[in-house]
C-alpha cells in the first residue's frame, strides 16, 4: 500500500507505520493491497466510493473523527481502490500495526476525558475530548501511545522536560514512548478532539 501514490508514509518504526492519504475531488487511487492489521482515522465528511477487486463499488460518507480497526492479516487481505465523489478533499490516515498479536499485559486506561473505543491484541483506541483548560496526563505506562488531533486546536504539550504550545491541525500526531510523562491541555474556547492509540 505504501507504493500507492496518494498514500504517503509519514512515520515508520518496527512497531507501526503511519500513512497519510489526501484524495482530491474527482480523484481515484490505484488498486492497492492492505495486508497488515490497521487502525483508520478519517478527518473529513466526504462522499466517497470504494471497490474491492472483482466486486461492485460501494458508496459512503466518511465522518470526521471516525476511528475503526480492520484485521487485514492474511487471509484477510483487501485489494481495493477509492475515489472521491465530493467537492472537497478526502483525508484519512492509516496506522499499520507491525507487531505480533500477543495482547496487552495491562488493563485499558481509565481516566477522565478518555473513552475506550477499540480493544484488540494489537492496539487500543480511545476518544479524547477536552474542553477549554481541561487536561489529560499520562505517565508511567508500559505501553507507547500515538496522540492524533482530529480538529484544529491550540494546545499546551508537556513531554518529559519539554513544553510547547502548538496549534495542531487535523492529522497532527505525537509519539508517546513507554514510561514517558506526557500531558495535553486545551487552550481553545472550543472542544479539542483527539484519537489516542495505545500500541503494545
Amino acid at each position: 500500500m505504501s507504493k500507492e501514490p496518494r498514500h504517503h508514509v509519514v512515520f515508520e518504526n518496527d512497531r507501526f507505520r503511519i500513512l497519510n492519504v489526501l484524495l482530491p475531488p474527482g480523484d481515484t487511487t490505484q488498486y492497492h493491497v492492505h495486508s497488515t492489521p490497521s487502525v483508520f482515522i478519517s478527518f473529513t465528511k466526504t462522499h466517497t466510493a470504494s471497490q474491492n477487486i472483482n466486486k461492485q463499488p460501494v458508496e459512503g460518507v466518511s465522518a470526521s473523527g471516525n476511528v475503526w480497526f480492520e484485521n487485514l492479516n492474511p487471509p484477510n487481505v483487501k485489494i481495493h481502490r477509492v475515489w472521491n465523489m465530493d467537492t472537497s478533499t478526502f483525508h484519512v490516515m492509516d496506522f499499520e500495526l507491525l507487531g505480533k498479536d500477543s495482547g496487552f499485559s495491562t488493563s485499558p486506561l481509565e481516566m477522565q476525558h478518555i473513552q475506550l473505543l477499540i480493544d484488540t491484541p494489537w492496539v487500543r483506541s480511545y476518544a479524547m475530548r477536552l474542553e477549554k483548560n481541561e487536561q489529560v496526563s499520562i505517565k508511567g505506562q508500559q505501553s507507547g501511545f500515538i496522540l492524533v488531533a482530529i480538529n484544529e486546536a491550540s494546545i499546551e504539550l508537556s513531554q518529559n522536560s519539554a513544553e510547547s504550545k502548538p496549534i495542531v491541525k487535523a492529522g497532527s500526531f505525537y509519539l508517546i514512548k513507554a514510561n514517558d510523562k506526557f500531558s495535553v491541555t486545551n487552550l481553545n474556547s472550543t472542544s479539542a478532539n483527539f484519537a489516542l492509540l495505545e500500541i503494545k
